[in-house]
């Protein structure tokens, strides 16, 4: 398996990343900075992740896609609606494919959900 190259900041890890995946993962980064204000910009595990009150996001560049993780599961309910979407959907992430739109009502939907659990 290759070894990720060092990265010393998010600005880094997306001006890093493939021709392909680098619009998708500067719209998340973006999107996430959105939604989560304040949340904590941080690479680990040479990728993005962002933490905001004990609850983190990660995205990721793959071959023929990019992820969205999170230490929370995807509800039920909002993983059919990304399956249905056409995203392919596991217990904690999201992947989009480099040709598919960001689904951003059901990202916000999924952050809202980590956010009310939290504070539930």
């Amino acid at each position: 398996m290759p070894e990720k190259p060092e990265v010393k900041d998010i600005q880094d890890y997306l001006n890093q990343a493939s021709v392909d995946a680098r619009p998708l993962l500067t719209a998340l980064d973006h999107f996430i900075n959105e939604e989560w204000p304040g949340a904590e910009p941080t690479i680990k595990y040479g990728q993005p992740f962002y933490l905001l009150n004990g609850q983190r996001l990660s995205i990721a560049a793959y071959q023929k896609h990019v992820s969205v993780s999170s230490n929370q599961d995807v509800p039920q309910k909002l993983a059919a609606e990304f399956t249905k979407g056409g995203y392919d959907v596991g217990a904690k992430r999201v992947n989009i494919a480099f040709h598919q739109d960001i689904p951003e009502e059901l990202l916000h939907q999924w952050l809202q959900h980590i956010i009310q659990s939290v504070e539930a």
